[in-house]
């Protein structure tokens, strides 16, 4: 539990940290592939994170946690200025 706890942390400071990059990733993707799902999208942007973090591992058991915050940025980043 402390291991996923990490994470979620490492990921929360990774997405404020990051969040511009992140915003330009989303965008990016669905000017790309405009035709891909949410889900293939989010699962992009995911690994990014997860990548950026060298938790490829331990993603998958922090992302539940975390994918409301990334929801509430790509909504942010969508929502029309």
């Amino acid at each position: 539990m402390l291991q996923i706890a990490s994470t979620i942390l490492q990921v929360i400071a990774f997405l404020a940290e990051h969040k511009e990059q992140i915003r330009k990733l989303i965008l990016d993707i669905e000017n790309l592939i405009p035709a891909t799902a949410g889900n293939n999208n989010a699962l992009i942007a995911r690994n990014f994170i997860a990548t950026g973090l060298g938790i490829e591992a331990q993603i998958e058991q922090a992302w539940p946690y975390v994918s409301g915050l990334f929801n509430d940025l790509v909504a942010a980043t969508k929502r029309p200025a």
